[in-house]
């Protein structure tokens, strides 16, 4: 029920402060996120960092991140790219701010059940994922091709950093 509840209130807040009038400047983006998770999702099926958990409505995992991936991650891009600020202190404390927002989100999820963590991972680990993952959104909407090549080499650098076994991967 709180994925639910959640999702509608990111609907609410991206339908009011989110970049609606310019959604396809967006749409590359909101869709690069979507394959990055997809593609933790696969190359960690079977060696799980984090996991969101059942609940009497989302039956399983699978079910819930598609949730996330469709309608969350699209609000979050259109709030965070759609009032992107100038400036570079402005823009640290954008990064900082949401970043401690979905950190917050996070954690209370965490402490609820409703995400698990696995096989090293922890909050911390959640929290630098942020910090590279919101300005990775960022360039991608200026300069996909870098976004891509930088994120080739985080992801791999994670999966050697987290000793993701190759043998485990689907």
């Amino acid at each position: 029920m709180f994925l639910i509840i959640r999702s509608v209130l990111w609907i609410l807040v991206a339908w009011r402060w989110g970049d609606w009038r310019n959604w396809k400047k967006y749409q590359s983006t909101i869709l690069f996120f979507i394959l990055l998770d997809l593609l933790y999702n696969f190359l960690t099926y079977n060696y799980t960092l984090w996991q969101y958990e059942p609940t009497a409505i989302i039956p399983n995992h699978t079910l819930n991140n598609l949730i996330v991936m469709f309608i969350i991650y699209p609000c979050l891009v259109l709030l965070y790219l759609g009032r992107y600020p100038t400036g570079w202190v402005k823009q640290g404390i954008w990064i900082i701010s949401f970043t401690t927002f979905l950190s917050i989100v996070e954690f209370i999820n965490y402490k609820a059940g409703l995400i698990t963590f696995h096989n090293g991972w922890n909050i911390k680990w959640s929290i630098m994922f942020y910090l590279y993952s919101l300005p990775i959104l960022r360039l991608h909407n200026k300069k996909p091709l870098l976004a891509f090549g930088i994120s080739v080499l985080i992801t791999v650098g994670l999966l050697w950093i987290l000793k993701v076994p190759i043998s485990k991967m689907k």
